[in-house]
Formats: C-alpha cells, sequence, structure tokens
C-alpha cells in the first residue's frame, strides 16, 4: 500500500485519508507490448479468468501519458461494435466490501469516433449483471459510465430496481449545470464511489462521482445486492456499443487509461 504527500494532505485538512489498495500507472510494463491478464496480475490484480481482447487491442504505449512516462492505449477498429471485436474487458477481483472509491485518467485520441456510444470501466460485483440481463440480487450489479453522442458521459448503472431490460442513464452534471462532455485529445480523470445497501431488503446503496474533482453526480436509493456480494469487482470493460452498424466508429479511435487506483476511505 502505498500512501502519499496527496494522503497525507487529507488526513491533515479532515482527519482521515484513503488508503490505496491496488493501483497502476503502467510504468513497470514494456512499451509496445499488450498488457495481458498476466500482466495485470503482475500489476497486483486478481483476474476471474476470461478477457476479451487484451492480447490484440491493449498495448502499453510511451508516447503519451497521464502520469510518469506510459499509458495503456486501448484500440476500437473501424467498423467494429460490441466486446469481442472492439476494445477490450477483463474482470478483477476485490475484496469483498461494502465500499471502494475507483479513480483513472483517460483520454479519447483526435477526432475519436463516438457514433452511438460506448463503454467505460467501473464497479462491479459477482457475476458482473449487464447485458441485458436481469439483476435478481444473487447475480451481481456492474457501475460502468457510457459515451454518448459527441462525448457526453453517463454513469450506466445495472442493479436491482433499474427501469428497463438496459442498464439506467444517469447524467453527469457539474456544479455549474452543464453536462459533462469530454473533449478528445485531454486528459481527464474520472473518480467513482460506490456503496452497496446496507442489508438486502433496504434501497440504500449509493453512488457517487466526480470529474477531475469536481462532484457531478450523487444517487442513492439503490438495492444491488440481497446475498454476500458486495464490491467486490473492478470491471475493466470499454468497447462501441451496443451492437450493430450504428455503433461502430467510422474510423479506427483509441482512448489512453492511466493511473488506476483503488481504494478504501479509512477512518482514523
Amino acid at each position: 500500500m502505498r500512501i502519499n504527500f496527496l494522503c497525507y494532505l487529507i488526513f491533515s485538512l479532515s482527519g482521515y485519508c484513503l488508503a490505496q489498495d491496488f493501483s497502476t500507472g503502467f510504468e513497470d510494463s514494456k512499451a509496445g507490448e499488450a498488457f495481458t491478464v498476466q500482466q495485470w496480475e503482475k500489476a497486483g490484480f486478481d483476474a476471474v479468468g476470461w478477457d476479451n481482447g487484451l492480447a490484440q487491442r491493449a498495448i502499453i504505449d510511451s508516447t503519451t501519458s497521464a502520469i510518469g512516462d506510459k499509458s495503456l492505449r486501448i484500440t476500437y477498429p473501424v467498423g467494429e461494435s460490441g466486446s469481442v471485436g472492439n476494445g477490450a474487458q477483463i474482470p478483477l477481483i476485490l475484496p469483498n466490501k461494502d465500499e471502494y472509491y475507483l479513480s483513472y485518467k483517460l483520454m479519447f485520441s483526435p477526432e475519436f469516433s463516438f457514433r452511438l456510444g460506448g463503454k467505460l470501466p467501473g464497479l462491479a460485483a459477482g457475476q458482473l449483471c449487464s447485458g441485458g440481463q436481469v439483476c435478481d440480487g444473487t447475480n451481481g450489479f456492474t457501475a460502468r459510465y457510457m459515451w454518448r453522442k459527441g462525448g457526453e458521459i453517463v454513469l450506466y448503472l445495472y442493479y436491482m430496481n433499474k427501469k428497463g431490460r438496459w442498464g439506467d442513464d444517469f447524467p453527469l452534471i457539474y456544479p455549474s449545470g452543464g453536462r459533462v462532455v469530454l473533449e478528445t485529445g485531454k486528459w481527464y480523470q474520472i473518480t467513482q464511489r460506490v456503496r452497496v445497501n446496507s442489508a438486502p431488503e433496504l434501497f440504500d446503496g449509493e453512488v457517487e462521482v466526480w470529474i477531475n474533482g469536481q462532484p457531478v453526480l450523487f444517487e442513492t436509493g439503490f438495492r444491488f445486492t440481497i446475498n454476500d456480494d458486495k464490491v467486490n469487482r473492478f470491471y475493466f470493460s470499454t468497447f462501441h456499443g451496443g451492437s450493430g452498424s450504428d455503433w461502430a466508429p467510422l474510423k479506427t479511435s483509441y482512448i489512453w487509461f492511466d493511473d488506476i487506483e483503488i481504494y478504501t476511505k479509512d477512518e482514523d
């Protein structure tokens, strides 16, 4: 666990610090190599045993980074949509806890082809309820994001009381009132807090989101699980889609990810 100056500063001001449980800035990997399951494990994460596209479309890049010298570049091939031929996915195991924070930095390539939308990583649990499934409280949940047309970002949530077949969209809104729209060619930090419901019958789960430190979402009233699952997955999931030609990028596009951190609030 790495306790840095930021943690010390937060502790000094508020009486608690954020204890870092997992992190990677991709600095220990070789530029040009695929960031495979084995590379995630070397970085300190545990994998559940499957992935989509890491060997083909997840490459360590030394040409741009948010911190340090390297980042993870994900490729979204022209004309491809869905998780099989576009982007990359891997679910990573976390110790089962009531609450986690997830933070990472990302940058969309210049002229990124947003089309109808696509997925971005988030916290999750259990069997990763998604893909049009009914979340029954025993098959987990997913708290990913989606980019929509033009780069608008929303929380894309699968949970027990979702309204329809697919996940629910929750707009991210700056304190000034404008919706979060991410520009291409710029680094952004996305931070998320997910807390599960405190008892199987209660609707008191919470999700909170910040963009570059600005609060853009706080929602409560969620029922996530009714079994022993709490927050226990980091779902690195990113691809165009949905599926079909309307979702597929019109040109090969890229997103760079960097400075991934997963942590818990450690009360003093």
